[in-house]
């Protein structure tokens, strides 16, 4: 299945048609540019800017541009550590997309969801560049050699489609990549897209596409998703229900979407934004003042959910029976059997509630 068959008007959902450097919906004939190849599908107010200084200068450079380039554009206020970055973060990405790739297999097992299977083969990884100075010294997008094959579920077909919300430079699609026909990244910020759309081609991996949209108002045709994964982005949405609504609205009967949540009442750990303890325990029209007083910076765009807040959102939005909530899932049933009680005793005060929802 191709992006394009997928995509919908933001505004009312129609389909859309391509034209020379956009897209036009049939329905309300609004046009929506295409930039490099990614449709900006946000639904802004006419006369609000659609790009910042920043990303217009990344528009600018992209054609031109290696993936090594534009980001030692992204961060240029920082060249001393430049190296270092790259090498605890950027070298580690597709490390990372395995690593979120495995927690979703622990949680489906502990809540006992078949995930959509079928075995797929690894994407051609681009050779490595030559190595004329250390930001291509090792490259980034190289994918690891582990079996890509999911466990069986039940002779289901090959698995079509995956979206991962929130993609940023997309370190999750890695996985995604290797085992779905297509793995769409979706997020806000164009910038970031792009990032990501030129590390993914330097890297030969064919299958994944790009959107520009809101999360609140996902641009995509209903029940078209067998996995959603969000990672790090329930708590910078303002309205989280709506955000769940729509994840359940693009998600295919059978389908699983699976996402993490800060803690709001953590006592083991501080307010993982900021780093300041006891931000959560605040009324919430509290917090801002708070973290300004005690460091000077503002305190806006996020809103950690507590356990209780998470559970009565997915029980509206996808069903009491039909989501399973863990802070963690080791590996292996008996671990699992040995660890549950534990772990749901203690769940409401753990750092980090991971969510599972089905439909």
């Amino acid at each position: 299945m191709e992006l394009a068959a997928l995509l919908r008007c933001p505004t009312c959902r129609g389909k859309l048609d391509p034209e020379p450097q956009a897209l036009r919906c049939v329905a309300c004939q609004r046009s929506f540019e295409l930039i490099h190849g990614i449709p900006d599908l946000r639904s802004l107010p006419p006369d609000a800017p659609r790009h910042g200084e920043f990303c217009l200068e990344v528009i600018r450079r992209w054609p031109t541009s290696s993936y090594a380039d534009l980001w030692a554009l992204f961060h240029q206020d920082a060249p001393d550590a430049l190296r270092t970055i790259w090498r605890d973060h950027e070298e580690q990405a597709p490390q990372r997309g395995e690593r979120r790739w495995d927690e979703i297999l622990r949680h489906a097992a502990a809540a006992r969801r078949p995930l959509p299977s079928g075995p797929r083969q690894l994407p051609a990884a681009a050779p490595p560049p030559p190595s004329a100075d250390w930001r291509l010294s090792s490259p980034p997008c190289r994918l690891p050699s582990a079996d890509c094959r999911l466990p069986s579920a039940g002779g289901r077909q090959p698995t079509e489609s995956a979206l991962d919300i929130g993609c940023g430079a997309g370190s999750a699609l890695f996985a995604l990549a290797r085992r779905f026909r297509l793995a769409i990244g979706l997020d806000i910020l164009l910038s970031d897209l792009l990032l990501a759309k030129k590390r993914f081609a330097e890297a030969g991996i064919a299958n994944a596409a790009f959107v520009c949209a809101s999360a609140l108002e996902l641009p995509l045709a209903d029940d078209a998703f067998d996995l959603l994964n969000a990672t790090d982005v329930i708590e910078h949405i303002g309205e989280p229900a709506r955000f769940l609504a729509e994840a359940r609205r693009v998600l295919r009967p059978g389908g699983v979407f699976f996402f993490n949540s800060p803690n709001r009442f953590s006592l083991l750990t501080p307010e993982p934004h900021v780093k300041l303890w006891w931000v959560g325990w605040l009324p919430r029209g509290w917090a801002e003042p708070y973290v300004r007083w005690r460091l000077g910076k503002p305190y806006r765009g996020k809103r950690l959910l507590s356990l209780g807040e998470l559970r009565r959102s997915l029980r509206s939005t996808f069903g009491a029976g039909s989501f399973a909530i863990r802070s963690f899932a080791p590996r292996g049933r008996l671990a699992r059997a040995l660890t549950r009680p534990i772990e749901a005793l203690a769940r409401p005060i753990l750092p980090q509630h991971n969510a599972l929802a089905w439909k």
